[in-house]
C-alpha cells in the first residue's frame, strides 16, 4: 500500500514536471528556458527535479516517450493487413491528430530554428515506430529489398515534409486528408522502388548461369 502511495506521488511530480516544460516551450521555448524556469512553473524544488531527471534533455525525453506510449496503445489498435495495399502507417494518422489538438505546442516548435533538439528526438521516436511497422508488415508480403532503417528514415522525413507543410498551411485541411496526401507520397515512393527493382533484375538476368538462378531468386 505504501509503495502505491509513493508511485502515485512520484507519478504526479514527474507529470507536473513534463506539464511545466510543455508550457514553457510553448512560451520560450525549448533552447531559451532553464531548469530553474522548469521548477519555478511546477513549483517544487531544485532537489525534486534532479531525483527525477538529470537535466531538461532527459526531461524532454521522457516527455517524447509519454508520447511513443500513446502512439504505440493506438497503433495496437488498428488490425493487421490482409493484403499489401492495405497497409498503412499506423502511426501517421495518429500523431496528426495529436498534433491538431497540440496546436501551440507543434507550431512554437516548428517555428523556431533552435528547437532541432526537440526535432531530432521526435524523429527518431517516429523512426523506431516506422521501423518497427515495416519489420512486422512488409516482411509478410516480400516487399521491397531495401533496409528497414532506410525505409524508416524516408517514410518519417517524408512524414515531417507533409506535416509542416500542413502546419505552415494552418491545417487547412483534416487530419485524415493530410495521412491520405503522405501515403500517397510513401506509396509512389514504393513503387518507383520497385519499377527499379525490376529493371535492374532484367539487366542482370541474362548474364546468370543456371547455377547462379538456383541460388538468387529474382522478383
Amino acid at each position: 500500500m505504501e509503495i502505491k502511495k509513493e508511485d502515485r506521488r512520484v507519478q504526479r511530480t514527474r507529470n507536473m514536471l513534463f506539464d511545466a516544460l510543455i508550457d514553457l516551450m510553448i512560451e520560450k521555448g525549448y533552447e531559451a528556458l532553464t531548469v530553474q524556469n522548469i521548477i519555478d512553473r511546477a513549483n517544487v524544488g531544485r532537489s525534486t527535479f534532479y531525483a527525477h531527471f538529470f537535466d531538461k534533455e532527459q526531461l524532454l525525453i521522457g516527455n517524447i516517450d509519454r508520447l511513443r506510449e500513446f502512439l504505440v496503445e493506438q497503433i495496437a489498435k488498428h488490425s493487421l493487413p490482409k493484403e499489401e495495399s492495405e497497409f498503412k502507417f499506423g502511426f501517421s494518422l495518429v500523431m496528426l491528430q495529436h498534433v491538431q489538438s497540440h496546436k501551440r505546442l507543434y507550431r512554437a516548435i516548428a517555428s523556431k530554428q533552435s528547437e532541432m533538439l526537440v526535432l531530432l528526438h521526435m524523429k527518431r521516436m517516429l523512426a523506431h515506430l516506422a521501423e518497427d511497422e515495416i519489420a512486422r508488415y512488409w516482411s509478410r508480403f516480400g516487399s521491397i529489398q531495401i533496409p528497414y532503417d532506410v525505409a524508416a528514415e524516408f517514410a518519417v522525413t517524408t512524414f515531417l515534409t507533409v506535416l509542416t507543410w500542413w502546419m505552415e498551411r494552418n491545417m487547412s485541411c483534416t487530419a485524415e486528408e493530410c495521412d491520405r496526401l503522405y501515403h500517397k507520397l510513401i506509396f509512389s515512393g514504393i513503387s518507383a522502388s520497385r519499377e527499379l527493382d525490376k529493371q535492374q533484375n532484367k539487366m542482370f538476368a541474362p548474364r546468370l548461369s543456371a547455377s547462379d538462378s538456383d541460388m538468387l531468386p529474382l522478383e
